[in-house]
């Protein structure tokens, strides 16, 4: 089966799942509206599995340390470019490593998409499974860099290969939500589905093949 006629059969699930995700919606309206709620912030990074072996202390300040990255990078209406969204990742992830010295690859990029929803891809080890089979079979996604294994983080000067494994990765995702956004725009208006973010939609498939915990399989 394709990936396209996977996205056609598990459409309306994956835009169910999504929408169950009470917290997004309240994240990117919060941070869109300038205002800085840490009791949400710090709900949302745990129900997300971010904190896990972080200390109550630390969490508070990994906490603030976001919220003041997201007061110096106010929300714009523009969706930031392939450098920007580099140079972005790069210093959320650099804040967060000097609060907290450990991989911060999937929790910055979580972060930022509450920032740019529209644009920026989430990073998540079921999706990383599914990008690397398809990798194999799909000749767009056979042109880019193997996506492989995400880069081990020492120190800070691990951040920039951090980086640039997740560009690539987040250009896989980008280059599959561009080969089906007709098919995407049509499952839109037929479901009359109201859950906006099309590449949440995306990951969210490569997510459901990935995951190995449920079955989600094709629907006939």
């Amino acid at each position: 089966m394709s990936f396209r006629a996977y996205l056609e059969s598990r459409y309306v699930a994956a835009c169910n799942l999504q929408r169950g995700i009470e917290r997004d919606p309240q994240m990117v309206t919060m941070l869109r509206e300038g205002r800085h709620d840490a009791a949400l912030v710090t709900s949302w990074m745990r129900d997300y599995g971010l904190f896990q072996g972080i200390t109550t202390r630390n969490r508070a300040a990994i906490v603030a340390r976001f919220l003041r990255f997201a007061r110096e990078h106010k929300v714009t209406a523009r969706n930031p470019n392939d450098e920007e969204i580099a140079a972005l990742y790069a210093a959320l992830f650099k804040a967060l490593h000097k609060e907290v010295a450990r991989s911060w690859m999937s929790a910055t990029s979580k972060l930022l998409w509450c920032l740019y929803p529209n644009t920026i891809v989430i990073y998540d080890n079921f999706v990383h499974r599914t990008l690397v089979v398809m990798q194999c079979i799909d000749n767009d996604l056979s042109a880019f860099p193997r996506v492989g294994e995400a880069p081990s983080i020492e120190g800070e000067a691990d951040i920039v290969a951090a980086t640039a494994y997740y560009m690539n990765y987040q250009a896989m995702i980008r280059r599959l939500q561009t080969q089906h956004g007709q098919l995407l725009r049509d499952l839109r208006k037929r479901y009359n589905e109201p859950y906006p973010y099309d590449v949440r939609i995306i990951d969210k498939l490569l997510w459901m093949i990935g995951n190995p915990r449920e079955n989600y399989a094709a629907q006939a």
